[in-house]
């Protein structure tokens, strides 16, 4: 009996450690790294190619020199682009606004703006491989930059953070940036290959408006013109519904001041096989000009509602407005009907003689039916009303926040930008030819 115990415990010790030594190598199978992707073969020989580059080229970062379909950090790398974009902006930056540049890297543009006004400049770099071409700059000129490794375009996280628990992350990130004047234009230059920093924008006006400690934004972003012609797209202003052009369009002024050759920005992308993509996206980014607007559509304590109205599951070309309202509030239709409004309504929430008039409205008449001037207009009319503050419809908004307000301890890249250090664990993908 003793000897069949034994045998069972053995045999149960080998099989327990025949799973373990499975385990392990399971594991280290899965956490094995994997080899980086191999730089592509036209960047590499396009950087080798030319003269111009002979300074820079082995001080590159190995993550630029790869391919991507949407990174999330753009750096210039040529000279003369750097001349031209500041020889075209220059005339908008010559007053009292605070300068910014965003992810400086090697310098170049740095270097024109600091020669075309005398101004500080201050920069703030994500990744710490540049840090020695801004350390060199500032010793060039002294007192004229103030340098942070940071991410600028991610502050939005910090201000939530500030707000929670009265910290002053914001603060200590803009220096002597900061202020209390909610007014002061501020200008920002730097490169967005994609839509993310305009996202940043809209969500820090939207969410963060009444606690804005740097002022109002003046961008001048170089940016691939398919990302443009989506924001701006101008069917929005009258049938068309689109949430984020929309509340762009609502928040922001904008033009086009330039477009400057893409290949001399890196990292390169993929060109896309979409039927929207002209040859001008293939070869060209746009330099623009974004202003937030002096009046906002409402004040700054009902833009996350205003926010939440605009939403696809809530507003939509073909959903009907009334009936859609009327789960809010039942029997305001009357008001839309006629065109008048409860006698308790709230004047300083409600249309004005600058909001666009509605047209005679029935209980089919669709939200395609009306501009996106009109669709504010509704929009005011529905929070005026004094039966809104008893509804659902801000409980609802609250219980809706995007990922990025509930939860911030999710270091999400769609939310926060990607460091050039981790570019590579995006989206680079093989290409026909490497090196």
């Amino acid at each position: 009996m003793l000897k069949k115990v034994l045998s069972n415990a053995s045999f149960t010790e080998r099989n327990r450690l025949h799973g373990s030594l499975r385990l392990c190598h399971k594991i280290s199978k899965q956490t094995k790294e994997k080899p980086p992707p191999k730089l592509a073969a036209d960047v590499v020989n396009y950087v080798n190619s030319l003269p111009e580059y002979s300074n820079i080229k082995d001080k590159i970062p190995r993550t630029l020199l790869k391919k991507y379909k949407t990174p999330e950090s753009m750096y210039l790398i040529n000279q003369k682009s750097a001349k031209d974009i500041v020889n075209t902006i220059q005339n908008h930056i010559n007053d009292n606004s605070p300068l910014i540049e965003v992810n400086p890297g090697f310098g170049f543009l740095s270097e024109e703006l600091l020669k075309c006004q005398t101004k500080p400049i201050y920069m703030y770099e994500m990744s710490s491989q540049f840090t020695s071409n801004l350390t060199n700059l500032q010793e060039k000129y002294p007192g004229r930059i103030t340098f942070k490794l940071a991410d600028f375009f991610g502050m939005w996280k910090l201000a939530f953070k500030d707000k929670l628990d009265q910290g002053t992350r914001i603060q200590e990130l803009l220096g002597d940036l900061y202020t209390h004047d909610s007014d002061r234009v501020v200008k920002v230059i730097g490169s967005m290959p994609g839509l993310s920093f305009v996202k940043h924008l809209i969500n820090n006006i939207i969410f963060h408006n009444a606690n804005n400690q740097l002022g109002k934004p003046d961008l001048f972003i170089t940016m691939p013109g398919h990302h443009y012609e989506f924001l701006t797209d101008s069917e929005v202003q009258f049938q068309k519904q689109r949430s984020i052009p929309a509340l762009f369009q609502m928040l922001f002024h904008y033009k086009v001041l330039t477009t400057v050759p893409k290949v001399h920005f890196l990292p390169w992308t993929y060109n896309s096989n979409s039927k929207k993509s002209s040859l001008m996206d293939d070869h060209r980014l746009l330099l623009v000009n974004i202003t937030q607007r002096d009046t906002l559509p409402c004040p700054p304590q009902y833009l996350p509602l205003l926010w939440y109205f605009f939403k696809p599951h809530m507003l939509s070309k073909s959903t009907r407005i009334i009936p859609t309202l009327e789960q809010w509030i039942p029997g305001c239709g009357v008001w839309l009907i006629t065109g008048q409004d409860p006698p308790d309504t709230n004047k300083e929430l409600a249309p004005g003689k600058n909001d666009a008039k509605l047209p005679h409205m029935t209980i089919f008449t669709e939200f395609g039916d009306l501009n996106l001037a009109q669709k504010i207009t509704v929009f005011k009319r529905f929070i005026s009303w004094p039966e809104f503050e008893q509804c659902q419809f801000r409980t609802t908004m609250e219980n809706n926040l995007p990922k990025f307000i509930t939860n911030l301890d999710d270091d999400d890249k769609e939310t926060i930008g990607t460091h050039i250090e981790d570019i590579e664990h995006s989206d680079a993908e093989n290409d026909t030819e490497h090196v």
